[in-house]
């Protein structure tokens, strides 16, 4: 009898202990959790801006002729681009630098049966385009010669109405990406100690980050024709980082 109030003495005295320590887990883990939630964090944006230059230039020129001959189209054809080649090697234009585009020849009867080809006129039958195109890291060179077109139009060549001008590419993002992350984040972490300055509070570790994506575009955007990034020498690299600090 007395070995079993032993027992059931020691049984009570687990249970309690038990008890006590799931009761003390319960607090550990509530008041964690109430800790976690509220934690007070900060999420601010730095934008990082770089002026650079355009460094390759291409210049597509595409020219087409109309007509109901074939042969006596490619033959003005080929005067264009010989009249083209004169005109870009004058301005100092190296062979290597220009390149003949494909020969295009569309029929805008094509479909037509021949009774209704027989009703038609067909002096403006056929359609052939074609051009050159010039590379060249010379960027200003291809932009002054391109402000010259009138003299290819004098010489009777037909440009096509697709005609935009050189397209301007900048090559080096990849040399200043770092530095202008960095940048971002220097000013992401300005704004965030600004904020936590007027919160009584004081900046913490990062809890997350996001650099953001890079953007190219027009640095002098006046008008529809200089607000195309590709149309454009003078160039604006942006990149905003979000950043989301812990307030102490």
């Amino acid at each position: 009898m007395k070995f079993f109030n032993k027992l059931k003495s020691v049984s009570g005295l687990w249970i309690a202990l038990l008890a006590i320590g799931i009761a003390l887990g319960g607090y550990f883990v509530g008041d964690g959790v109430y800790r976690a939630a509220t934690k007070r964090t900060v999420t601010v944006k730095g934008l990082a801006e770089r002026n650079v230059v355009a460094d390759t230039a291409v210049w597509n020129i595409k020219i087409n002729r109309v007509g109901g001959d074939l042969a006596v189209l490619q033959q003005q054809i080929d005067s264009d681009i010989d009249n083209i080649y004169d005109f870009l090697t004058n301005a100092g234009f190296s062979r290597d630098e220009i390149q003949k585009l494909r020969v295009q020849v569309r029929d805008k009867y094509a479909g037509y049966s021949d009774a209704e080809l027989r009703d038609q006129n067909s002096d403006g039958r056929y359609v052939i385009e074609t051009g050159v195109v010039v590379r060249s890291t010379n960027v200003q060179k291809i932009d002054n010669v391109s402000r010259n077109m009138g003299e290819l139009v004098r010489r009777g060549i037909t440009v096509t109405e697709d005609y935009s001008g050189p397209v301007y590419i900048f090559s080096g993002l990849n040399d200043i990406k770092i530095s202008m992350i960095e940048q971002a984040t220097k000013n992401a972490t300005a704004a965030g100690e600004q904020f936590a300055k007027d919160a009584n509070a004081k900046l913490g570790k990062i809890q997350s980050a996001n650099q953001g994506v890079f953007s190219i575009e027009a640095r002098d955007p006046i008008d529809r024709w200089s607000s195309d990034e590709k149309q454009a020498i003078n160039k604006k690299v942006r990149v905003v980082s979000t950043i989301t600090f812990f307030l102490k």
